[in-house]
């Protein structure tokens, strides 16, 4: 009788289980690194070397550390504030798409308030704390307040210091992730049954093929032109210096794979973009990325105004595809009231946002069911009709949550 042959036990077969899979938070190689902010002009994070090229990671936690060095005067504060202080981030992988590639701290802000990494966030329904819906959300002329406010002033003394943490996410958790190849077919698990798991889509290897990821954006001047552009405005002086910590999170490496999480053909990546549209009623703003679509949101700022345009004054938000199919054919109270029982807060002025990932049905699990997949449906945009019109320098900024299909690596 020939000898059986042993088989190999797959790649994340035994992940998660106690003793054999080690995770770690930890400082990566680029901690205390401090930068002098300009009082007129954007100035560059020069980090010295790439991250770390071990282990397996699920995030990075960017530390950012504002110590005024100088009293600011003159100066008003912006409803972003602290986190536009961060300009243009982008996380730069070699040989993959940008996790995160935002306009400003606020974008990556924005979906760290409704997709944090931490806790129960990346469940689709976050704790609501007993928040009555229907009292706080019911009518749609309220104007939406700015969540991220808290604890900073304006003109703030020598001394004095800025404090806040933004995540730049490698992987999500969905609770029920469907495996789906790019042309909308279901996959097949382990098992060769093709089912729901929990799965982590997809941290990142470092050590495959020694790639450098590193991250890159700019500090915002001290006196910034605009509200968008950095946390005050109006500056006649001051001075501040900036000290940067990146985190990482994530799991130990090992010769054993089957004690790693598995790796799926899509990459989790969030970005945003602006697109100018001035003074029009109707306006139409194309999903330019290609993937299953997680979530998306729509930000308007009006540089004439100096201020977000107000919600209660778009008519009509939709989310179209295909031929103006309508996948959410909204108003600003269906927006809010849907988008308030998935987190449990409205979001911030100015924007309007649907999260597809988000499971309304009330078991608190997020699933990759009814997303948008931008591969097999075309036209994919959002619809806006406003009155009155904004003003002609107004722009809208588009934020997408998708995971992008890649080559398993």
């Amino acid at each position: 009788m020939a000898p059986q042959q042993q088989q190999t036990v797959p790649v994340g077969a035994f992940f998660g289980l106690p003793g054999m899979t080690q995770p770690f938070e930890q400082f990566d190689n680029l901690n205390g690194i401090v930068t002098v902010a300009s009082l007129s002009a954007l100035t560059p994070f020069n980090p010295p070397n790439p991250l770390q090229k071990t282990d397996v990671v699920r995030w990075w936690e960017l530390e950012t550390f504002i110590n005024w060095t100088t009293t600011v005067t003159g100066s008003a504060l912006s409803p972003e504030a602290p986190y536009n202080e961060l300009q243009s981030i982008k996380m730069k992988y070699q040989g993959q798409y940008s996790p995160m590639e935002v306009e400003s701290g606020m974008d990556a802000a924005f979906f760290q308030m409704f997709r944090p990494m931490r806790g129960p966030g990346q469940q689709s329904i976050q704790t609501l704390d007993g928040t009555n819906l229907a009292a706080t959300y019911a009518n749609p002329s309220i104007p939406q307040t700015n969540q991220n406010t808290s604890g900073i002033t304006a003109n703030p003394a020598s001394g004095s210091s800025w404090v806040f943490t933004l995540e730049i996410p490698a992987s999500v958790f969905i609770d029920q992730y469907w495996d789906i190849a790019p042309d909308g077919g279901i996959l097949p698990g382990r098992n060769g049954v093709a089912a729901p798991v929990a799965a982590i889509v997809s941290p990142q290897y470092m050590g495959g093929g020694e790639r450098n990821i590193t991250p890159a954006f700019n500090y915002a001047a001290i006196n910034a032109a605009n509200a968008d552009q950095g946390p005050l405005t109006g500056s006649t002086a001051g001075a501040a210096s900036i000290t940067q910590n990146i985190r990482r999170v994530g799991y130990y490496g090992s010769k054993d794979p089957s004690v790693l999480p598995s790796v799926y053909n899509w990459q989790y990546r969030r970005s945003s973009k602006r697109v100018p549209f001035g003074a029009q009623t109707k306006v139409d703003i194309p999903v330019t990325e290609y993937g299953q679509l997680l979530s998306v949101f729509v930000r308007i700022f009006d540089p004439t105004a100096g201020t977000y345009y107000n919600v209660a004054n778009i008519t009509k938000c939709q989310v179209l595809y295909g031929s103006n199919l309508p996948r959410f054919d909204d108003d600003v109270l269906t927006m809010q009231t849907r988008f308030a029982y998935q987190h449990g807060f409205i979001p911030p002025q100015g924007t309007v946002a649907w999260d597809m990932m988000g499971n309304t049905s009330g078991n608190g699990l997020s699933n990759d069911m009814r997303v948008l997949n931008t591969l097999t449906n075309a036209n994919t945009h959002i619809h806006l009709e406003m009155s009155p019109a904004p003003n002609s320098s107004a722009y809208a900024v588009i934020g997408t949550e998708l995971l992008v299909p890649v080559t398993t690596q």
